[in-house]
């Protein structure tokens, strides 16, 4: 009499099934009862164990071994048409990889020494590759390539987890020039100019309506020479970039076309930075010359508000106050002078009324206070204080 095959309670909702789904398999091998999750039972084994589905009697798993290691194909299948199909070789993964979805193909892969690598192809439903991948050991030498539904390329790259797009750096495109990417709607996303594989000359960037967004310098794979961003077909912003590092004017503009900001790059760092009112003059200014910098407000007549000394801070990546600074009346007189250590207010601060007469004076001392006289614009004396630490007058 023929020995019953072994029963396996098999969890079908992981990885494949978002609700849980249990399925009950019978495994024999050559008429034999097999239990594949115990070892012995296949510890010498050589050939292809068969599992079928209590209910249905279909096929739902079959296993290869040799010498009792999984050795060639090992298939799954489930009754709503998912299959997962996987090539072993001495108990690792080696070789070819099948998923399906409804009896169709969805992805395929290659392994090798347990590890997934070469060519990986994931596809739409109408048969056609969404994804190539060409997976190596080290990422940034990994490639990929997503296309639509109609097979046109809409991404290519390499590296899969921090990724650079073709043509950029070492990034080398291996297929015809110019690299041409698309919008799901068909229209052009990008067209890129390449020389041996690399971004060279101008590559022009789309909208889904056909609109041009961008236009970007290259040279060898790096940004080099003037990118601009459009809206409306006009210019937003305006870089100028030399072998990568952005050196030179950067301009942004108004809907006008006038220049909102322009900063200065030099050597990777801010050299000067110029806010405009939309009349065209000039409202903020800051000049960097190594760790001092000069900062400059003006009205929208073109006349100095306010000049202020700074020095690059010690505990932040900007400028604190570090020497005189400086406020103006619309007539060109000072307003105010104070003068600044590091941030903090140090020495003597003095401030005019619109007619010219001093109306403060007083002496700072780390960011406090120590003494203060204030006058009325005609003249009158109305304060002359001295103060402690704590900031409490000082009795007379």
């Amino acid at each position: 009499m023929r020995a019953p095959s072994v029963m396996r309670l098999v969890l079908l909702s992981v990885p494949l099934l978002s609700a849980p789904a249990w399925a009950i398999e019978h495994c024999s091998f050559q008429g034999k009862p097999i239990n594949l999750d115990n070892g012995n039972t296949t510890k010498n084994l050589t050939g292809t164990v068969r599992c079928v589905d209590e209910d249905t009697k279909k096929e739902t798993h079959t296993v290869a071994f040799k010498n009792g290691k999984k050795d060639g194909w090992e298939v799954r299948r489930w009754s709503d048409g998912r299959a997962v199909e996987q090539e072993y070789k001495a108990d690792k993964r080696q070789g070819g990889f099948k998923r399906y979805e409804d009896g169709r193909l969805v992805e395929t892969a290659q392994y090798a020494d347990d590890n997934q690598r070469g060519e990986e192809v994931r596809y739409h439903p109408n048969g056609k590759p969404s994804r190539r991948i060409d997976r190596q050991p080290e990422d940034a030498k990994s490639t990929y390539e997503d296309y639509d539904e109609t097979g046109r390329l809409a991404k290519a790259g390499c590296g899969l987890q921090s990724s650079w797009e073709a043509g950029l750096k070492d990034c080398v495109w291996k297929g015809p020039a110019p690299l041409v990417f698309f919008h799901s709607n068909g229209q052009k996303r990008a067209v890129i100019q390449l020389k041996n594989g690399r971004r060279e000359g101008v590559t022009e960037l789309f909208d889904k309506d056909g609109q041009r967004t961008a236009t970007n310098a290259y040279v060898a794979g790096l940004l080099d020479g003037v990118s601009t961003r459009y809206s409306d077909g006009k210019a937003l912003t305006s870089t100028t970039w030399a072998k990568g590092e952005r050196e030179g004017d950067e301009t942004e503009f108004f809907k006008d076309g006038g220049k909102k900001q322009v900063v200065t790059w030099k050597s990777r760092q801010q050299a000067k930075r110029v806010e405009y009112f939309q009349n065209g003059e000039r409202k903020h200014e800051l000049v960097v010359t190594g760790d001092r910098a000069v900062e400059s407000y003006f009205e929208d007549d073109g006349s100095l508000r306010e000049r202020r000394n700074l020095v690059k801070g010690e505990w932040h990546n900007g400028f604190d106050p570090d020497g005189v600074t400086e406020a103006f009346l619309p007539d060109g007189g000072t307003e105010r002078r104070e003068h600044y250590v590091k941030g903090k207010a140090e020495g003597r601060r003095q401030v005019w009324a619109e007619n010219g007469t001093l109306i403060e004076d007083s002496q700072w001392t780390k960011d406090r206070v120590t003494e203060r006289k204030r006058w009325n614009p005609d003249g009158g004396l109305v304060e002359d204080e001295a103060f402690y630490e704590d900031g409490s007058r000082k009795k007379k």
